[in-house]
């Protein structure tokens, strides 16, 4: 008999009317078979009709689980060994609790990640019995747009205040009285959504699903007492609004010179301007009106402009100003970033915050790639459908969302581990989300559509790089058209054009894909059609065949990564002389050719079946299907057979042993020209990181727009003389030689000690990264945290962690770039080595062929952009101050180092000792 089913048989009482205990445990690691309770906590509680939470008697027992607490687990709980002298053993502590808990019956045990708890109160000898339910799976499901279902977060997003964070009994209260938080938000959920989670909530455990039943019921009692009407139906299956809408269509040419007139940068930023007048917090920057300038003056004459602002021009505005202008002249711009935070920023922030100041009424819209919104239809076909927890629990969260979300973007959710694999089966990334099924499916509106309406109907239309080259690709089929187009972050534009237009083949996608074909066909008519049967059933047969032939063609390019030793290497490139040299290669071909035909066979039926006619929907799903093994087949060809002169072509694993075939072009400037910049009147790139040692050079060609573009660099309003230090070790080992990382470590534990943590290290390689972080086990036990990236949490949770104080963060690529943490978070920024390209990376292999000196013209302004973009985490307003010690010694030792220096901001620059480096950072730091 299952758990599952005793628990039903056992007590059929909803939550609110069993016995509730509140329980949190602290223990000396996370594997309930390998680590010990330390200390449990607990309460008594009862929840009321509307939510209100009574506490009751309370439980509180140490545990001594044998053995040292670690670093971590005293940093974390504040539990001491000496606290657990005398203490109860696990066992006896166990029995404490039973006699607690249990005296009535079993419970049902209410905390934040509950099975954790009770993993290990059940290996610790705990009856069977006892139901759960989990505050954080409630959480999630009720609040499917909050930042974080940290239980601490929670409570202050509820305004509740917790004595004491990761403490037993401290936590089991939060627990209790967020529980009755989330009661009072589920009773303001319609009724008839609350039955349907109830219902789904099978799939999550008995008491989840009554604490629905309960909402529900209450939510209809409520519903009758007051007169209400229930609101059952979700925000956007009602009609679109067909209120008024300013079309874009531009105004008359009075209005435009009148516009062009009052918002001119000159104007705009003049001393006694709009801005000065009433922008709060406005500061009169020159390096901000000469680029202002200079884009307004692109926009006039078109063209293309390069421009460089340094951190805290505020370039963003700069832009702003001029794009609002056209757009009230009926010239519609398009701004594209890489990152959602500055998407964000422009959309909530700056751009509302300029409209107000200066009267406009621009239109703005955001677009993003299709991916990114929900497919009312798709959802509901997953809806009708759901079996698993996973699916439940997305199904629930968006049923809840779908309440109130007028954009259906996926960035309003906040999605849990094995959510987001399901969004691409309810988003409408699929090809065969096509707006003309939703309009005929009843009681669907497709956000897709109102969102590329918006963007149709806006002035300024604000996209992410990838959107952006892939409506380039597509030729202008996503986005609407415009004559202007101002791109940030640009210095990210040649990566996101690497992944957009190239090739790659995936085993397990490309698996994935065969597979739907396949699923496709099993729900078409066509089987039942006999014009159409034959076509399917080769299809069919051809889709076994290719499945066959993905085994033989992944069989071979694996073992071209297996060396004579029998050791599989993670990449290799596929050159002209492997394909002609190695014995391998013919297997690799044949099975390529084998695939690719059967593949082709399949195409053929597809479109005999497609010729015949039939039901639209199905054959929509079989389109979208052929569409995805449309680019199988080209990866096949320009990657096994037929490559370009311009292909760069490699083999990589990934970490869980899948193979992917790529394919990339050498050389993207020349397609961001004839595809960005040659069908637009004006194109501004713009970044904080694009020059090297005073030159655009290296930009200019990555753009293909050398013979084409002025050039801008604008530097940044800081005093880096007064506010930045950057030491150079003069003794510490160089990278290569064994004892850096001992040195290097010995080095951030002296200074991050100094500075009472606020430091953060960066890292060219996880190896490095997990190397250094393993000698820094003493700050652990000085009660700092060393926070690893890949180790200790997400990107988001580590910067959280990092914000709250004593602690060192320890990142690597990401962690270069896009991080803000201005003021006394952070104090000092270690580099560890000179930020080159890994040398055996097939693209960066491929990339260096072009040039006559591939490490002076590729590879070191490669370099020193990185390590611009590093130095910049450190200052980011007026009145930040700090350090930056860059460890690698070759940036003097080496000729190229003074092309690095020089592409640094002016920062005051000291030689120094490994043994002074610390004492002299924390007095340049100490400014009280």
């Amino acid at each position: 008999m299952t758990r599952h089913r005793l628990e039903r048989r056992l007590d059929r009482r909803s939550p609110v009317e069993r016995i509730l205990i509140a329980v949190d445990l602290e223990t000396t690691g996370y594997e309930p078979q390998s680590e010990d309770i330390v200390e449990i906590g607990a309460i008594r509680l009862t929840v009321s009709a509307d939510g209100s939470v009574t506490l009751g008697e309370r439980f509180l027992t140490f545990a001594d689980p044998g053995r040292p607490l670690t670093p971590p687990i005293v940093r974390l709980t504040g539990i001491r060994d000496e606290d657990l002298q005398g203490a109860p053993s696990s066992p006896e502590a166990l029995a404490l609790f039973v006699d607690f808990a249990f005296r009535d019956g079993p419970p049902c045990l209410v905390g934040h990640n509950v099975g954790f708890d009770v993993s290990f109160l059940e290996r610790a000898g705990m009856p069977i019995g006892a139901a759960t339910l989990d505050t954080a799976e409630l959480a999630s499901i009720l609040l499917p747009s909050a930042s974080s279902y940290a239980l601490q977060r929670l409570a202050a997003d509820a305004a509740i205040v917790p004595d004491a964070a990761h403490r037993a009994l401290d936590d089991a209260i939060t627990s209790a009285l967020v529980l009755g938080h989330l009661a009072r938000v589920a009773r303001e959920l319609p009724a008839l959504v609350l039955s349907e989670i109830a219902a789904l909530s099978e799939l999550l455990g008995p008491s989840t699903a009554e604490f629905f039943r309960d909402a529900a019921a209450t939510a209809v009692r409520d519903s009758w007492s007051d007169g209400s009407e229930q609101r059952g139906s979700l925000l956007s299956e009602r009609p679109l609004a067909q209120g008024s809408s300013r079309s874009h269509a531009g105004p008359s040419e009075e209005d435009s010179r009148a516009a062009h007139r009052s918002l001119s940068v000159e104007t705009v930023f003049a001393g006694d301007g709009p801005l000065a007048e009433k922008l709060v917090g406005y500061e009169d920057r020159p390096e901000q009106r000469e680029l202002a300038a200079a884009i307004e003056r692109t926009f006039s004459d078109g063209g293309a402009l390069v421009a460089e602002a340094g951190t805290g021009v505020g370039k963003s505005m700069a832009y702003a100003v001029p794009a609002l202008a056209s757009a009230e002249m009926g010239e519609r711009v398009i701004i594209s970033t890489h990152t959602l935070p500055l998407q964000d920023q422009l959309v909530r922030k700056d751009l509302p915050a300029l409209q107000a100041a200066l009267g406009t009424d621009v239109t703005v819209a955001v677009l993003k790639g299709r991916s990114n919104y929900l497919c009312p239809r798709r959802w509901q076909i997953l809806r009708g459908s759901v079996s698993t927890r996973e699916e439940a629990r997305l199904i629930s969260k968006t049923l809840v969302w779908r309440t109130a979300t007028e954009s259906g973007d996926r960035a309003e959710l906040n999605l849990m581990r094995g959510e987001g694999e399901l969004w691409s089966r309810v988003s409408a990334n699929d090809e065969s989300c096509d707006q003309r099924r939703c309009k005929r499916t009843p009681g669907v509106n497709c956000y897709l559509q109102r969102a590329r309406e918006a963007a149709a109907d806006a002035g300024i239309v604000v996209v992410n790089h990838a959107l952006l080259l892939q409506d380039a690709r597509m030729r202008g089929a996503l986005l609407p058209q415009v004559e202007h187009v101002v791109i940030d972050e640009a210095h990210r534009l040649e990566d996101v054009a690497t992944d957009t237009f190239g090739l790659e083949l995936y085993e397990p996608r490309l698996r994935r894909d065969l597979q739907r074909v396949a699923h496709s066909l099993a729900v078409t008519s066509a089987l039942r059609d006999p014009a159409r049967a034959e076509h399917a059933e080769r299809i069919r047969a051809d889709v076994e065949r290719a499945l066959e032939r993905t085994t033989e063609v992944f069989a071979a390019l694996g073992a071209l990564l297996t060396t004579i030793s029998g050791v599989p290497e993670e990449r290799m490139r596929i050159t002209a002389g492997l394909r002609a040299s190695d014995d391998r290669w013919l297997p690799v071909e044949l099975a390529g050719e084998r695939l690719a035909d059967a593949i082709a066979g399949i195409s053929f039926a597809a479109e005999r079946i497609r010729s015949l006619g039939g039901d639209e929907d199905e054959l929509a799903d079989l389109d979208a299907a052929m569409g995805e093994l449309a680019g199988a087949r080209a990866a096949i060809t320009r990657g096994l057979h037929d490559p370009r002169l311009s292909d760069i072509v490699w083999l990589e694993r990934d970490n869980g042993g899948g193979l992917a075939l790529h394919v990339a072009q050498t050389h993207l400037g020349g397609v961001i020209r004839r595809t960005v910049v040659d069908t637009h009147r004006a194109v501004i790139f713009t970044s904080a990181t694009l020059a090297v040692a005073d030159s655009f050079d290296f930009a200019l060609d990555r753009f293909g727009i050398a013979d084409l573009a002025e050039t801008l660099a604008v530097g940044s309003p800081f005093d880096h003389q007064r506010q930045a230090l950057l030491v150079l070790p003069v003794d510490i080992s160089f990278p290569a030689d064994d004892r850096f990382v001992t040195e290097a470590a010995r080095l951030i534990e002296d200074v991050a000690r100094t500075l009472d943590g606020r430091t953060l290290v960066l890292f060219t390689s996880h190896v490095a990264l997990r190397e250094t972080a393993g000698r820094l086990g003493a700050l652990e036990s000085d009660g700092l945290a060393v926070l690893t990236q890949g180790i200790d949490g997400s990107r988001r949770a580590l910067l959280e962690r990092f914000t709250q104080g004593r602690a060192v963060l320890l990142g690597t690529q990401s962690f270069w770039e896009g991080v803000d943490l201005p003021g006394d978070v952070l104090r000092c920024v270690v580099i560890a080595r000179l930020p080159f390209s890994v040398p055996d990376d097939p693209l960066v292999q491929g990339r260096a062929e072009r040039y006559d000196d591939p490490f002076i013209e590729f590879q070191l302004p490669q370099a020193a952009l990185r390590l611009r973009q590093g130095f910049g985490r450190l200052i980011r307003t007026k009145t930040d101050y700090g350090a930056v010690v860059l460890l690698d010694r070759r940036v003097v030792t080496k000729d190229y180092g003074e092309v690095l220096l020089s592409s640094l901001p002016d920062a005051r620059t000291e030689h120094l000792p490994l043994d002074g480096i610390a004492a002299r950072v924390a007095a340049w730091c100490d400014r009280e």
